[in-house]
């Protein structure tokens, strides 16, 4: 087959709606311009259980139809479709058109096309899918009208060469779409935390900050979080010798070498120009091999936690998790939210003895030894 301009037009569109989903319009009109056709949709098609009943398109884009006719098919239609119980059937076939499954007679009496013709107007398809997972499916779908005559062997000719393009545009797009969704989850969850919680490369460079991490951005005022700051370079504490303190964990985290008392990494109070209670923050490697491709690169994740602003850490986890008395699991939440030993006894209107007794039993129970240890234990079980 003849390679033209216009089919290399349409190859390139296909990749480009690959890479930005809301491209497929204009790549199903080049597709319907190209192929003679006067409808396209790009659809998914999941959720299909052996009997076929509960066949469902969760995405589907169209060109040329209707909208209220769409929204019907969708809402009413889609598992009494012909097409797609034998592409639910078929999940494995690449070029489907109708002539293999039903004739004109057949169409004339089935019900669903009594409605197609009269709501959609068109009457001969042609699809190309692939199947990117088990139970799902997706591709794209051509549309004639009468007049215009089925589908010869040279369009599906000239179908069979698209699809080798196609079929690789829609797995980029599934990873992609895979790994977005992975991210957007992944970002969604870390907003939700109390904490603030900043991602960093080999270089110290923030790679991500969640919501709360955000207010410690420069606003021309100085340091805008009460000490702390993000930047070019990295994270930073405004006395320096906090920050050295920092660097020094964030380094020790990037070199994977562990101290006997915290492992790689580290724990640290943070005092504040404000006199507000000290920050807590947590120093940890992130461990993983990235893509070759990969543009962000977490190396160390610091987790701050703010017991001015933030919610008593979660008591009744410490308990289900270690096996902790309820007022063990206070003091614990107190010491890991910033407080020192003697003030948490003041808090709990308890003696520094008692405190300290307490302090013994958790370090038995969550086999620790000292308390930055416990502390580095504490917000990692209820903070990242």
């Amino acid at each position: 087959m003849a390679v033209d301009e216009r089919v290399l037009q349409v190859v390139q569109s296909l990749y480009d709606a690959a890479l930005n989903e809301s491209l497929w319009p204009g790549t199903l009109k080049e597709l319907t311009d190209l192929t003679g056709s006067q409808g396209a949709s790009f659809w998914v098609l999941d959720n299909v259980l052996d009997n076929g009943e509960q066949i469902r398109l969760p995405s589907f884009t169209s060109i040329n139809f209707d909208p209220a006719a769409i929204q019907e098919y969708l809402e009413h239609l889609v598992p009494l479709d012909p097409t797609n119980q034998y592409l639910a059937a078929h999940p494995n076939e690449p070029i489907v058109h109708d002539g293999l499954f039903i004739t004109e007679r057949e169409k004339d009496r089935h019900p669903y096309y009594d409605w197609h013709d009269r709501a959609v107007g068109t009457r001969f398809r042609m699809v190309a899918q692939i199947r990117p997972a088990p139970g799902v499916q997706s591709g794209i779908a051509l549309h004639r009208m009468p007049q215009y005559g089925r589908y010869e062997p040279a369009d599906l000719e000239q179908f069979t060469f698209l699809y080798g393009h196609l079929k690789r545009a829609l797995e980029v797009a599934f990873r992609l779409g895979s790994l977005g969704a992975v991210q957007q989850a992944t970002a969604e969850v870390l907003d939700r935390n109390p904490a603030a919680i900043v991602l960093l490369d080999e270089a110290k460079r923030v790679v991500h900050a969640n919501r709360r991490a955000e207010e410690f951005r420069p606003n021309g005022h100085g340091m805008p979080g009460d000490g702390i700051r993000l930047g070019t370079d990295g994270i930073r504490l405004a006395r320096q010798r906090d920050d050295d303190a920092l660097q020094c964990l964030i380094a020790r985290a990037l070199s994977g070498i562990a101290s006997p008392e915290d492992g790689p990494g580290g724990v640290m109070r943070a005092p504040r120009p404000s006199g507000k209670r000290a920050y807590a923050i947590l120093v940890a490697p992130v461990a993983g091999r990235y893509p070759a491709l990969a543009l962000l690169r977490p190396a160390v994740c610091v987790s701050i936690a703010d017991p001015e602003a933030q919610k008593p850490l979660p008591a009744g986890r410490l308990r289900a998790a270690f096996g902790l008395t309820e007022a063990e699991a206070k003091l614990a939440a107190l010491l890991a939210s910033g407080e020192e030993l003697r003030t948490v006894a003041a808090r709990l209107e308890i003696t520094y003895g008692t405190a300290r007794a307490r302090l013994a039993a958790i370090f038995q129970k969550t086999q620790t030894r000292r308390q930055g240890e416990l502390i580095r234990l504490v917000l990692t079980v209820c903070v990242l």
